[in-house]
């Protein structure tokens, strides 16, 4: 080698020596600041990364009917869990298949719970509950078979009652992302995963029933074994609540609907030329002294203790989207409808106060009538001949209403007041009637500014931006866009039962924690409907008629309810292109009020055929009668 290309070599070598000391030296250097100046700060990392906090779930305060009998409540289950986020696609396959033959179900079951996109990505997904201690024994001495695989003992969710007032009690689930930071639950310190009410009485008043969760602190070792408690917070279980439900008159009022609707589709309609639909239907049962809800029925109905430990999209979606009769619908409060001929009373109210129609009064009821230009009929074609007022609501005369609306009509374009529309919101329509549970219709009251909004938006459906006299006539019997819950009508006629006092709905009575008991203020201020005693006992007295010599007189006939009185209404809607929609709203004892019932069937014939033998048969039930059996009527309004 020239002495040229060794010292090349050497200058070489001496480059990479500098470059190999300057590693060591650096990897020194990071040796001494991580055991010596930084020892404290990784000391301490890995005393944190020893420690586990675990959140507890409280058990949530009992629900409980006005009696004390127990609604809801709570139990412990040993539950299984697997953390997907942990496991790869081919893990969770073979745990799953591992875990159904320990556990003795279908794979598909528990695939099926690990479709359910509702949980968080981090949450474990529970894939049963209630297993037996030896096969949870099992899965943990077995734990290197069932990675990802967690068991424990939570609270869960008991009801007694099974599907009872379901609609009324709600159910359970965890609560969203986006819900943490939302005021509602922000206040109350709520986690991801946290199990919060999703509906009902259990959303209502969640911030009382939830309870105060536990916290422990774990000291585990590298494999994730505890190896001591080092603090606990012990969950602190929720305020019981006390309703207003009574849950003798709630069974009676769920079996009298059923059974209703059952019957209903065995009657031929013969311009649809097919059997009435029934395929869903709406009660409520309210106190017209005070606003507190009885019960509330709505079909169909479904079982909250499917939610308990999570519920499969596919079995969410047979209760939501795939099923056209939608059983998580409250319809008591969560769908409004045309009431028909029910709404006659708040006409006769703004026609009565206005001069309109006078008590003593005798008015035309022909088969029909006409009216600009346009033929407005009445439900039976032929001619009454004249009726009193009591017989004008007894009868359900169409034809005596639609000129007590034409006369609204015209004072609206004389002066702009509304009256008809006016006298609606004072009983409380087309506004919530404020109760407790979530996600309540507000009805409709239509007027001309809904009407230019309409007709702006939909212009297609709504091309008069001008308000018509037919308008104001087809509202005179509860037809054209008038929309209503049935709560709001159960609390309109309690307005006219209780001499004109329109109370807020409540369903909370009392709070107990433990021996300790507050009672629960739900009642807002009471608004009066400002109509004269003189006019409202007219108008009670009219409804008294209904059930003695009127539309609903064939169901009561030798009922025991006779002895104490019954005063109602029948009503019938129509909707464009479905059956008649039927309703009857009543209450009970007719001279000292105690009772109100509203009955709401969709496409379920006429009120008097098939609305009126429902209540009939809820009223035997609520005043200790034997409930006689439901016997459709002749089709009447």
């Amino acid at each position: 080698m020239s002495q040229a290309a060794l010292g090349t070599t050497r200058i070489r070598l001496a480059f990479l020596g500098a470059i190999f000391a300057s590693l060591i030296a650096t990897l020194v250097l990071r040796l001494y600041f991580l055991q010596v100046l930084n020892s404290d700060e990784f000391a301490a990392g890995a005393e944190r990364n020893q420690i586990r906090l675990v959140q507890e779930e409280p058990a949530r305060g009992q629900i409980l009917d006005r009696n004390g009998e127990v609604l809801v409540t709570n139990g412990m289950s040993l539950v299984v869990s697997i953390k997907r986020q942990e496991l790869s696609p081919e893990q969770l396959t073979q745990v799953s298949e591992r875990l159904a033959q320990a556990l003795g179900v279908p794979v598909d079951d528990i695939n099926k719970r690990l479709e359910d996109r509702t949980l968080s990505a981090f949450t474990p997904v529970p894939v049963a509950e209630n297993v037996p201690e030896d096969t949870v024994v099992y899965i943990r001495e077995h734990q290197e078979q069932f990675p990802g695989v967690e068991t424990k003992a939570q609270p869960t969710r008991v009801y007694p009652q099974q599907k009872l007032a379901s609609h009324l009690l709600g159910y359970l689930g965890e609560i969203l992302p986006e819900q943490v930071d939302d005021e509602r639950y922000k206040e109350l310190q709520y986690r991801p995963g946290s199990v919060i009410g999703r509906g009902g009485i259990e959303y209502a008043y969640e911030k009382y029933l939830h309870g105060t969760e536990g916290l422990r602190k774990l000291e585990v070792d590298s494999s994730g074994e505890v190896r001591r408690v080092l603090a606990r917070r012990e969950p602190k279980k929720g305020l019981d609540l006390v309703t207003t439900i009574d849950a003798r008159i709630q069974k009676v009022t769920e079996e009298s609907l059923a059974r209703g609707l059952e019957k209903a589709r065995n009657i031929y309609h013969p311009e649809s030329r097919k059997k009435y639909l029934a395929p869903a239907g709406g009660v409520v049962v309210m106190d017209p002294r005070s606003g507190e809800i009885i019960a509330m029925a709505s079909f169909p109905d479904y079982d909250p203790g499917a939610f308990v430990g999570g519920i499969s999209q596919a079995e969410y979606d047979e209760l939501t989207t795939k099923n056209p009769a939608f059983p998580l619908l409250n319809r008591g409060i969560q769908a409004a409808y045309a009431p028909g001929s029910t709404f006659k009373p708040v006409t006769a109210a703004a026609a009565l106060e206005t001069g309109v129609a006078q008590v003593n009064g005798r008015y035309a009821c022909p088969g029909s009538v006409r009216i600009a230009d346009r033929t407005f009929r009445n439900w039976k074609t032929t001619d009454s001949g004249m009726l009193t007022f009591n017989q004008a609501m007894a009868d359900s005369c169409d034809t005596i209403f639609y000129p007590w609306g034409l006369e609204f009509y015209r004072t609206f374009r004389n002066n702009k007041t509304e009256v008809l529309q006016d006298y609606a919101r004072r009983f409380g329509f087309g506004r919530r009637t404020g109760v407790e549970l979530p996600f309540e219709k507000a009805g409709r009251v239509p007027d001309e500014g809904w009407l230019k909004a309409v007709n702006k938006e939909l212009p297609e459906a709504f091309p008069y931006a001008t308000w018509l006299p037919g308008y104001t006539i087809n509202m005179s019997i509860g037809q054209g866009d008038v929309l209503a819950t049935p709560l709001q009508l159960a609390n309109a006629y309690a307005a006219i039962a209780n001499g004109g006092i329109l109370h807020r709905p409540h369903l909370g009575l009392k709070l107990r924690d433990g021996n300790e008991e507050r009672t629960i203020n739900n009642e807002s201020k009471p608004r009066s409907v400002a109509v004269s005693p003189a006019n409202l006992a007219a108008i009670q007295g009219s409804l008294e008629a209904v059930t003695t010599v009127g539309t609903a007189a064939s169901t009561f006939v030798n009922s025991p309810l006779n002895a104490i009185g019954v005063a109602g209404k029948t009503g019938t809607a129509e909707f464009a292109g479905k059956q008649p929609f039927a309703w009857f709203a009543a209450y009970a004892p007719a001279r000292d009020p105690q009772y109100v019932v509203a009955v709401m069937l969709e496409e379920g014939g006429h009120g008097g055929e098939t609305a009126a033998p429902i209540a009939r048969r809820i009223f035997e039930g609520i005043f200790e009668f034997e409930p006689a059996e439901i016997t459709p009527q002749a089709a009447v309004d």
